[in-house]
């Protein structure tokens, strides 16, 4: 045999030996490649049904919320409990006996809130002589911002006003005073104002008009209407 021939032998077995893909193979593969299906013009009005109906929904809960009428003078205090101090401990305004006072704050840590606090804490004496038991500040937070925040104002100085949190929002509903804070605090939260009640029921109520500004739910000012 010639070296020409036995070249040749070679080539001709290396080309048998190769395995070609089979026409399962080919199925296999193809089966497992994925299919990316343009978004069609349908799907994005359906995406845009399902958004608009979801903010639908979230305003008529938020509808829902202020549709209770306010509270007034000689109304008793809403059935509803607040959580205050911890997790476990809660406080409900209607069982209280003796004077009382509710700071109604739409959110702890804000700075029209953090001005408005501080002149009860000062003059909590002062309410104590006019015959007020406890004043109570209360927001629409969870306990834990709550306590935070009475840290940072009180600064230790021992117990003076106390602090509530209506971390549901059911006290805002039940008094009528629900703010829509969806802009600013991304949800529902308690209008500015203070309320005085004696054994439940309520003796003087002020709503700020404008829940920016601090005016006639000012510390001296409900302190005037003891």
């Amino acid at each position: 045999m010639s070296l020409r021939t036995s070249i040749n032998s070679t080539r001709a077995l290396r080309t048998k030996s190769i395995v070609k893909p089979s026409n399962l193979y080919r199925s296999i593969v193809t089966a497992h490649r994925p299919v990316v299906s343009p978004t069609t013009v349908k799907q994005y009005r359906m995406a845009s049904s399902v958004i608009q109906a979801t903010a639908k929904a979230a305003h008529s809960t938020f509808a829902s919320l202020v549709s209770a009428s306010p509270i007034k003078v000689g109304d008793a205090i809403p059935d509803v409990e607040v959580r205050i101090n911890g997790l476990e401990e809660k406080v409900n305004f209607s069982k209280l006996t003796g004077k009382n006072v509710l700071v109604l704050v739409p959110g702890a840590f804000s700075g029209t809130c953090s001005q408005q606090v501080p002149g009860y804490i000062k003059h909590f004496s002062a309410y104590q002589s006019k015959g007020v038991k406890d004043v109570y500040v209360v927001a629409v937070n969870d306990i834990f911002v709550v306590n935070a925040w009475k840290e940072n104002l009180t600064e230790g100085k021992g117990e003076t006003v106390k602090f509530a949190a209506d971390d549901s929002a059911a006290l805002a509903h039940a008094l009528g005073l629900v703010l829509d804070g969806q802009a600013i605090f991304g949800g529902p939260r308690l209008k500015r104002g203070a309320i005085v009640f004696d054994n439940g029921k309520v003796t003087h109520l002020t709503v700020e008009p404008n829940p920016g500004e601090v005016t006639t739910s000012h510390a001296d000012e409900v302190l005037k209407a003891l």
